[in-house]
């Protein structure tokens, strides 16, 4: 991990950076990176609410069986509800070829 300095863009003083998302000034305690600060908040937050998402959460207290079981289910779910979308996709197309070909 090598240490560099850069300007900090809140006070304008030099301070030490060490390029990770939470570094803050040594002077005034502004985030030296805000925008890749929020980035990765957002990050964090988008994935934990996909993960609220699934029909069976995964919680942390789950053991590992728990957590192979629910996974398995929960790409299983996602699967048939993507070939289902396939599916009626298909029945649609053929619908409206026949509709256009039988005029």
């Amino acid at each position: 991990m090598s240490v560099s300095e850069i300007k900090c863009p809140h006070c304008g003083e030099w301070t030490m950076w060490q390029d990770n998302v939470d570094d803050r000034c040594i002077n005034c305690g502004g985030f030296l990176d805000s925008r890749r600060f929020s980035r990765e908040v957002e990050k964090k937050i988008n994935k934990d609410l996909k993960q609220e998402d699934d029909y069976f959460a995964i919680k942390p207290t789950d053991g590992s069986f728990i957590r192979i079981f629910k996974t398995f289910f929960n790409s299983l779910r996602w699967t048939a509800y993507y070939v289902q979308l396939v599916f009626f996709g298909i029945i649609t197309l053929l619908m409206f070829l026949l509709s256009v070909f039988a005029a």
